[in-house]
């Protein structure tokens, strides 16, 4: 819906007013969650929101928002705790808004994100699966290869350096971060101490990325960088034996001298008997355990045959298109950003893979009819899309004669919107199952399997 000019079609109303949110403590007992994770209890017959609450819990909040509809509050304290309540493992827990659910047990946030997506499959009118796989799971600390922290200088030339509070764009400082690796870890302290020493205001971020054998530092730039700053850089590399590249513009890289680069870091999957290789400044997934488990299970349950062909859509990399092309007859990755596409094909290529070919389209637009005369016909299909789903792309397969498709979600609203059009359009949802990608985070993904009826 286009927006309104601002007054348009409200001639004669009177603005609504917020309402007040009183200042006083509340007691409010838990009795559910939402789809974020935070607990739900009742008020006056009104839904609440509680951060940091457990579900059977009584807790004491203080209100934050107060609307027609639900009202959120923060936490104070916990009156009576649940069996599932634990010590959070990080000391910025509760400020640092990069994790939700640290405050439950791992098991626990495994049984509320399954549950989140259940809940929302059936809110959307699709049907349950047939089967629910056991959650993929791995360590739940240290598991994120990459993250990004944001630079920040006060008035008073101070420097803030971490991730971004819970709900708004202050930045808290950070000292730690348990789900980085310890070579990213121990990266932090002497970045915050540098930075601070050089007044480096030009740099508004610092992306940190760990491989197997190396890590690496790119320092988002907004202006070029003074010569101290180069020279005190290139010393930190050397003594952190570490990669320091720069980000001019967040879509080239540089070294600490400027001349543009091209680097490439790998990743193995299938047992090591792939290596992918990305662009630093690539999509890739951050948890590199989940990440192999994931695949294996994604080609056991599309299980590709020999004389089949399959379409993998939203392919990036090619980090499903290759091990599927292991099995099948045929794969074609479609995926829109042409810098990528162009590494799949690389990747195919440095794996001696012949079976594959990948094509750049906006799957948000491209018409599969068209594709597939490209192409001709597949049999099979896997979907990993963004946030946003698949919804053109779901309304067309139907069309197709497509007998399985395997949807790769990271967005439960948007899977159990795009399954109740699979499900009205002639297919089962065979089985799903969550994947742990993000411990302590409200995040889930997961893995569906549709079959034509």
């Amino acid at each position: 819906m286009k927006s309104r000019r601002p007054g348009h079609g409200n001639r004669g109303r009177r603005p609504r007013q917020a309402a007040a949110v009183p200042t006083e403590p509340v007691t409010l007992t838990i009795d559910g969650y939402i789809h974020d994770g935070r607990g739900l209890a009742r008020h006056q017959g009104q839904a609440v929101f509680v951060s940091g609450a457990l579900d059977s819990e009584q807790v004491e909040a203080r209100w934050t928002k107060r609307q027609s509809r639900f009202s959120e509050a923060r936490l104070l304290q916990v009156l009576s705790p649940s069996p599932q309540r634990v010590e959070p493992a990080c000391k910025h827990y509760g400020r640092c808004g990069g994790c939700q659910l640290q405050h439950a047990s791992h098991a626990h946030q495994l049984e509320i994100k399954q549950n989140s997506v259940l809940d929302q499959l059936a809110r959307a009118g699709a049907p349950a699966p047939q089967t629910l796989l056991p959650p993929i799971v791995g360590n739940p600390w240290h598991y994120r290869s990459r993250a990004r922290l944001a630079v920040m200088f006060d008035k008073a030339g101070q420097l803030s350096f971490g991730f971004r509070r819970q709900g708004d764009s202050q930045l808290v400082n950070i000292e730690q971060c348990p789900v980085l690796p310890e070579s990213l870890q121990g990266l932090i302290e002497p970045l915050r101490v540098l930075l601070q020493q050089l007044d480096v205001k030009a740099v508004s971020h610092v992306e940190l990325i760990a491989t197997q054998d190396q890590s690496v530092v790119i320092l988002r730039h907004t202006r070029a960088l003074k010569a101290e700053a180069c020279a005190a850089l290139t010393h930190f590399a050397e003594s952190q034996c570490c990669q320091v590249w720069l980000s001019p513009d967040n879509q080239q890289l540089t070294d600490i001298a400027g001349e543009p680069l091209d680097p490439r870091l790998s990743f193995a999957l299938v047992g090591g008997s792939l290596e992918l290789r990305f662009h630093p400044l690539d999509f890739t997934q951050v948890n590199p355990e989940i990440n192999r488990a994931m695949v294996d299970q994604a080609v056991r349950l599309l299980d590709p045959q020999t004389d089949e062909h399959v379409l993998d859509l939203f392919c990036g990399i090619g980090n499903f298109s290759l091990p599927l092309a292991q099995q099948a007859g045929r794969v074609t990755g479609v995926e829109a950003i042409k810098s990528m596409v162009a590494r799949a094909g690389e990747n195919a290529q440095s794996n001696q893979l012949s079976n594959l070919d990948f094509i750049a389209a906006d799957l948000e637009q491209a018409s599969l009819k068209t594709l597939q005369k490209k192409i001709g016909q597949f049999h099979a299909v896997l979907l990993d899309p963004p946030r946003a789903g698949a919804a053109l792309a779901c309304q067309q397969l139907a069309e197709t004669a497509a007998k399985r498709i395997l949807y790769v979600s990271c967005n439960p609203a948007t899977l159990a919107r795009d399954a109740h059009s699979l499900t009205q359009a002639g297919f089962s949802l065979d089985s799903l199952g969550i994947m742990e990608m993000f411990p302590h985070t409200s995040h889930v993904e997961t893995m569906a399997l549709f079959t034509r009826r």
